[in-house]
């Protein structure tokens, strides 16, 4: 694997933060300082855009910190779970991994992160727009209520990405449960399942389920019909553009941990597969479905 595979996720990183950064500022640039972060001089910008500077390596080093102990205790959290009827193994997985398949990882934690962002964003609002008067025009409005929520998506992203980086280690090292053998002669289908995806499925699954209700409760539901802005075509489209819009700019600054850790993934993969080893499991080779031939069509096979 080389390192054009990174090309692709780079780009996408750089101009999705760039494009975030710009957003923040149409919104932010004429607003004065909140003078919570009295070391910082300038405009509410200002703060917000250090904070996201200094937000960058506090996620890498994050990374180090946080994934690795925490995969640990997923893996023994699972084996627990599961040792009545599952065997905890290393399945031999394959290498390749391309720059799309890492865009793709940071979707998930990336919609976790908007999708609990309601739960935060109206402190936003509350203490970083508290100068703000009358809007007009009352776009305005629109605005500032994304611009709340895409800064809330990012304050919860640290979080997202603390319980989904021990998903992504545990899936490179190839960490699976399938059924014991005893539990095959029992009438149910085989399940083999990565440990990583078994957490990130359950995540997953509250993302995809709460992002389309958070998203039209806060970009729909609170400024037209309970805010009673005026729902013309442009503030429909903004919001619109904007509900899709705002993950994949969280997923900009996600992306540049995916890429840390394919870097170290060889060396985080080894040391989850090693702990693996000591609680007994063995590596295994992948399941292959075998198509099963009727007595009919053997018999046509032998006579051509």
């Amino acid at each position: 694997m080389g390192r054009s595979r990174f090309a692709l996720p780079v780009i996408f990183s750089i101009v999705g933060i760039a494009l975030t950064i710009l957003s923040i500022y149409q919104v932010t640039m004429d607003l004065p300082s909140t003078g919570f972060f009295s070391f910082i001089e300038g405009t509410l910008y200002t703060d917000i855009v250090v904070v996201l500077v200094i937000a960058i390596p506090v996620l890498l080093l994050e990374y180090f910190v946080v994934a690795i102990p925490l995969a640990a205790i997923f893996l023994l959290a699972n084996r627990f779970i599961k040792a009545a009827a599952y065997e905890t193994n290393i399945m031999q997985i394959g290498s390749k991994f391309s720059g799309i398949r890492m865009i793709r990882r940071a979707a998930a934690p990336a919609l976790f992160s908007v999708s609990t962002a309601g739960i935060v964003r109206g402190f936003f609002r509350d203490f970083l727009f508290t100068e703000i008067g009358p809007f007009d025009p009352p776009i305005i409005e629109v605005l500032f209520g994304i611009s709340a929520t895409l800064m809330a998506s990012l304050v919860i992203m640290p979080i997202a990405l603390a319980l989904f980086m021990p998903t992504w280690i545990l899936n490179d090292a190839g960490i699976v449960t399938h059924l014991r053998q005893s539990q095959l002669d029992v009438r149910q289908c085989p399940d083999t399942e990565g440990v990583g995806r078994w957490y990130s499925s359950m995540l997953g699954g509250y993302s995809i389920l709460a992002f389309p209700i958070a998203m039209f409760s806060q970009h729909f539901l609170q400024p037209f019909i309970l805010g009673g802005a005026e729902p013309d075509f442009i503030s429909l489209f903004i919001s619109f553009l904007w509900t899709a819009g705002i993950p994949l700019l969280v997923m900009s600054f996600i992306v540049p941990i995916v890429i840390l850790n394919e870097r170290f993934q060889t060396k985080s993969a080894g040391i989850i597969q090693r702990l693996a080893g000591t609680l007994g499991a063995d590596i295994v080779q992948k399941p292959v479905i075998a198509k099963i031939l009727s007595e009919q069509s053997t018999a046509d096979e032998r006579s051509d």
